[in-house]
């Protein structure tokens, strides 16, 4: 199990890496498709929905509820992001700040959970 969460937990940094560079170009290239970059969020999105739902199967209630959550959340937000809205503090821009903050936080332990060492007991 611990070997699971530490590949879940690198995969998860991964794809928010490819999350980051897909919403950089959307927001700051001229062009007016973004066919890839938006066929790349749909696959982060899928991966990042099949870890929640794996944190379910492995009776991490809470982690795969605030996952699924946080997906539904971004999924709204990135709706509004776009060339033609400048970033600030306004609702969609945090929304998936807070989402995206979220997955690197749960990347991050999961990947700590697979590389702590097991408690005797």
């Amino acid at each position: 199990m611990r070997q699971t969460f530490l590949g879940s937990g690198l995969l998860t940094a991964g794809a928010l890496l490819v999350v980051y560079a897909a919403f950089d170009d959307i927001t700051t290239d001229n062009s007016t498709a973004f066919t890839v970059e938006y066929s790349f969020l749909a696959v982060c999105g899928a991966w990042l929905l099949f870890l929640a739902l794996r944190l379910f199967a492995a009776r991490h209630r809470v982690l795969g509820s605030l996952s699924v959550a946080a997906l539904a959340v971004a999924l709204w937000a990135q709706f509004a992001i776009g060339l033609e809205t400048a970033p600030g503090w306004w609702t969609p821009y945090v929304v998936f700040g807070v989402a995206y903050l979220w997955f690197w936080g749960l990347s991050a332990t999961l990947v700590y959970s697979g590389l702590r060492p097991r408690l005797a007991g």
